[in-house]
């Protein structure tokens, strides 16, 4: 309930400030996301004018800009493990790639005749389903994703897949 009070006074007192929404709407429409940022900025200013925010421009304007913090422990605490990814990745500008190439380098049978198989970049790979698959070394084969956070195995020559996680 007073949440919802909140919200309803906050709504009262922003209407006259929306009225003009004609500057949100040429924001709105500025395609460079630092431009779009700044236009916002600059329309906040002049319908909420408080001595702060003129502060805040003077500083800025002779501050040099700050660099992404990288991510540290402290900060991905509590996050999903998909979400501590993707601010990692975000942070470094890793770029997303759907598949990886790679040159057999060793294949290993388990007691349950599961593949384990080594690429030439370093990554080992353990099968996870129980689909028969004859794989040698030297040979190529693509690694993609597939769905629900899945892998799979084929030979770049054949159109047979295994289901595979990463083991390393």
């Amino acid at each position: 309930m007073k949440k919802l009070l909140s919200l309803l006074v906050l709504f009262l007192f922003a209407q006259p400030a929306l009225a003009d929404a004609e500057g949100l709407t040429t924001c709105r429409q500025v395609e460079n996301i630092e431009q779009r940022v700044a236009c916002y900025d600059r329309y906040v200013d002049a319908h909420f004018p408080t001595s702060s925010s003129a502060q805040v421009e003077k500083t800025a304007a002779h501050e040099p800009p700050q660099p992404t913090a990288t991510p540290d422990a402290h900060s991905l605490f509590g996050t999903t493990d998909a979400e501590a990814k993707r601010i990692v990745e975000t942070s470094m500008a890793i770029e997303q790639i759907s598949e990886i190439e790679a040159v057999v380098t060793d294949v290993r049978k388990s007691g349950t005749r599961k593949l384990s198989v080594t690429l030439a970049n370093g990554q080992t790979w353990r099968q996870i389903d129980n689909q028969p698959f004859l794989l040698k070394r030297g040979e190529k084969v693509i690694v993609r994703k597939a769905s629900l956070g899945s892998f799979l195995m084929e030979k770049q020559s054949g159109s047979r897949s295994i289901r595979v996680k990463r083991a390393d």
